[in-house]
């Protein structure tokens, strides 16, 4: 009988010692997710910052209604931890992304969510947004995630309200209109 109890209140115990280790990373992030996967080590990514303010992502995104921080934090299962050393992007399975050091809100934001799209689900998630919100402007099967953009800056204003730094930059992210000079 006593080893049945034991059978019984092993995994009870297992269970909410991973719990405590989820609520510690939960804790530690300062806009947390609004969805996460349970089929990873970690339920959600991490996108750390250098950037403290985080009223900075209350901005809108691109040509969506949508702020920046919901964009992460829901459509892309990223929470945003603040104050961090170093810009870079953890994926759910731990490994690590550097990211540019930016203190602008959308570039680092845009700069993650390109690492996001070249991962398996992340590519998942990134069509999912694209169709929902950009359908008209992004053609994903024309997106080309290591394409060389030539180094000539020539702002282009993609359709997705996105300043590009060139025409082909621009049509390596699928967009299928754009005009000269930089998005306001």
């Amino acid at each position: 009988m006593k080893k049945l109890i034991l059978i019984l209140f092993f995994p009870l115990i297992l269970g909410c010692e991973a719990k405590n280790d989820f609520d510690n990373i939960y804790q530690s992030i300062d806009l947390a997710p609004l969805r996460t996967n349970n089929t990873f080590s970690q339920p959600f990514r991490i996108l750390k910052t250098k950037i403290s303010d985080a009223t900075l992502f209350d901005a809108k995104y691109g040509n969506t209604d949508l702020s920046i921080g919901y964009v992460l934090r829901y459509y892309f299962y990223t929470g945003i931890d603040l104050n961090a050393d170093s810009s870079e992007l953890i994926s759910m399975n731990l490994q690590t992304f550097n990211l540019k050091d930016s203190n602008d809100v959308l570039e680092i934001s845009r700069d993650a969510i390109e690492e996001i799209r070249k991962m398996e689900y992340g590519s998942v998630e990134y069509e999912e947004f694209i169709r929902k919100y950009l359908s008209d402007c992004i053609d994903v099967t024309k997106i080309q995630n290591d394409c060389v953009i030539p180094a000539i800056y020539e702002p282009v204003c993609g359709c997705d309200g996105f300043t590009y730094s060139n025409s082909a930059e621009a049509q390596c992210n699928g967009i299928l209109s754009f005009e000269n000079g930089k998005c306001d």
